[in-house]
């Protein structure tokens, strides 16, 4: 018996260990998290921040966040509270019906809870049509795109507790309500979204990711295309899609709620589709320079290469604050360059997903408006 509980302590002994060890001498490969977040540091010792209790304090969080196996430990931990409670250990994922992953913004964008302002709204149309007028004196034009949310587009799978039987005026029920007669151009591919709802070959959102799938956007990339070709009257280069991929995986973006679940096993997914596309040019060929303000449902549009293939060039303002802009890379918006940035280019687009619509253009609108209406 005395051997057994000398065996038994040995062996917790060296099970508390290990983390420690791991830590100190990595043994193992650890799969890193998925996610934007900074591990706390362990601090160095000093006799003022022992007395003041700072260092025991930092001391302790630093070690929790880097002892040995952690991240394995934390997919363990937010596993069993999936698979068991059915809960998210993510900042704002909600899990669905059927396995749907959602954020709660696009839930309540749906809902109409997404600061919801017909009076705003009103104003904001109103400016955007004097930046339009002002632009096209200049012969530039200016495109609205509105995007669907997931929550907009799969309300049925939406949990019970968020009661969507009682969703109330929306942003976009505004929207559509004012949009046709202002005298704007504008694509509404929520509305077109929905029309093509469970008619489509494959999903147009997938069921682990927030932004639309890739074959989503390749549709929504040839509507603007051909809006921009037969409205503003540009021979833009003719997208085909040559052949579309099926894999039993998913790539991209279709997985990203999932990747951020930092589960143990991957969740059980729809088969998604990744169109190859095309594009075809000749000496009548115009591609024109484009700058595109909007959230990062663009980034798929433009890892199909609307940007490099379609339009002349790489500009696009992220949430209006950051720039992309080749060859130059990412920098700040200059809100003192606006008059020169918008000289540059041809169309001004300012896509925006549901859960902006309380902000389209996110803040360009009220500056073109300003620049222009106060001449600066």
């Amino acid at each position: 018996m005395n051997k057994l509980k000398k065996y038994l302590f040995t062996f917790l002994l060296i099970l508390a260990l290990i983390p420690g060890l791991q830590h100190r001498y990595p043994f193992l490969d650890s799969k890193p998290l998925y996610g934007s977040f900074q591990l706390s540091e362990i601090p160095s010792f000093s006799w003022s921040n022992w007395f003041s209790g700072e260092y025991q304090t930092k001391f302790d969080t630093g070690l929790e966040e880097n002892i040995g196996f952690r991240n394995s430990f934390v997919r363990l931990n937010n596993q069993m509270n999936y698979s068991f409670f059915n809960i998210a250990s993510a900042k704002s994922v909600i899990i669905g019906k059927e396995g749907y992953l959602f954020e709660e913004g696009y839930i309540n964008s749906y809902l109409g809870k997404g600061g919801v302002n017909e009076g705003a709204i009103n104003l904001k149309i109103e400016r955007a049509k004097y930046v339009k007028t002002e632009l096209e004196k200049r012969g530039k034009h200016l495109l609205i795109l509105l995007v669907p949310g997931k929550g907009s587009f799969y309300p049925e799978y939406i949990p019970d507790r968020f009661h969507p039987e009682k969703r109330t005026v929306t942003n976009y029920d505004i929207y559509s309500k004012v949009l046709p007669a202002s005298g704007l151009n504008y694509i509404d591919l929520n509305g077109y979204f929905l029309k093509l709802k469970n008619k489509t070959p494959y999903p147009l959102y997938p069921k682990q990711g927030i932004h639309w799938s890739n074959y989503g956007a390749s549709l929504a990339m040839d509507s603007i295309i051909n809006y921009i070709r037969w409205n503003f009257k540009i021979n833009l280069p003719v997208m085909s899609v040559k052949e579309i991929d099926a894999p039993d995986t998913t790539r991209d973006t279709d997985y990203d709620l999932g990747m951020g679940m930092n589960l143990l096993f991957k969740m059980q997914h729809n088969q998604m589709a990744y169109p190859k596309v095309d594009f075809n040019s000749d000496s009548t060929t115009v591609r024109p320079n484009v700058l595109t303000i909007g959230d990062s449902y663009f980034w798929t549009l433009l890892g199909l290469g609307l940007n490099k293939n379609v339009f002349n060039n790489n500009a696009f303002w992220y949430y209006n604050k950051i720039a992309y802009v080749e060859p130059f890379g990412e920098q700040p918006v200059d809100p003192f360059a606006l008059r020169n940035e918008i000289d540059k280019q041809d169309i001004i687009i300012l896509l925006q997903t549901d859960v902006y619509y309380n902000n389209v253009g996110m803040g360009f609108i009220e500056s073109a408006y300003s620049l222009y209406k106060n001449n600066w």
